[in-house]
């Protein structure tokens, strides 16, 4: 199933015990654009702390009711691993998170049984951590779960000018997620073309060249003739149905 990831932000997340906050980001790798975690804010249920998880956590995504619901409660998930909010993610805390939840980041030794990912808190107290492997670090560089440098925002990025071989086409206006793939696989480009009624043309992720992330720009495998030879969406809502 496809979501902009710009509606996913509007869900409200569900423990199995209640209602914990909502979306509020979405960490993603940059080179295969696959959803690493989603950033949760619980400020009404835990005021100053947030919460990092993985989409392999999600057990329903109810599009008619607009929530997530993931199969940890709220008692696990308040004693996981903390990040301080203000800090980047760090392999460090990254493992951290995969030993409370049982996970072992070098794959052959994986833990038996285990199918979901992990999750954490921000907060700036001191670690809590179940669970850890007898060897955690043996294989940690060979078998890392995730390369943390490489997770970019999709708050960030949406906005980033996007450009054709030959031209600017216009802004990143939102992304695509696939739930069964858990990446984004298509991106949404408003035109700058027209400024009197909007419209949008989508792009699988494949066809992104290069991403230069400090200046904001987004390179497509496409020419700007190639663009104008196809017919724009001029309703955003009428791209999923479409695909």
């Amino acid at each position: 199933m496809f979501f902009y990831t710009s509606q996913l932000k509007d869900f409200n997340i569900h423990a199995t015990d209640g209602e914990m906050g909502k979306i509020k980001d979405l960490y993603f790798n940059e080179d295969k654009w696959d959803v690493r975690y989603a950033i949760v804010d619980t400020r009404k249920w835990l005021p100053g702390r947030k919460v990092l998880l993985t989409p392999s956590t999600f057990k329903t995504i109810n599009k008619d009711e607009e929530f997530v619901e993931v199969e940890y409660d709220k008692e696990k998930i308040r004693n996981s691993p903390p990040v301080p909010e203000e800090d980047n993610l760090s392999a460090e805390q990254e493992n951290n998170l995969i030993d409370y939840f049982g996970w072992n980041s070098y794959r052959d030794n994986a833990l038996a049984g285990v199918e979901r990912g992990p999750l954490g808190t921000f907060e700036e107290n001191g670690l809590v951590r179940e669970n850890i492997p007898q060897k955690p670090d043996l294989f940690r560089d060979e078998y890392e779960v995730s390369d943390v440098n490489k997770m970019r925002s999709e708050d960030e990025t949406i906005g980033f000018k996007v450009h054709a071989k030959d031209g600017k086409i216009g802004k990143l206006a939102d992304m695509i997620y696939d739930t069964e793939q858990m990446q984004i696989k298509y991106i949404v480009v408003k035109s700058s073309d027209n400024l009197i009624e909007d419209e949008f043309y989508i792009y699988r992720t494949e066809q992104i060249e290069t991403v230069d992330w400090y200046e904001n720009d987004l390179y497509i495998n496409d020419s700007v003739k190639g663009i104008a030879e196809n017919n724009p969406f001029l309703d955003k809502e009428d791209i999923i149905p479409s695909l």
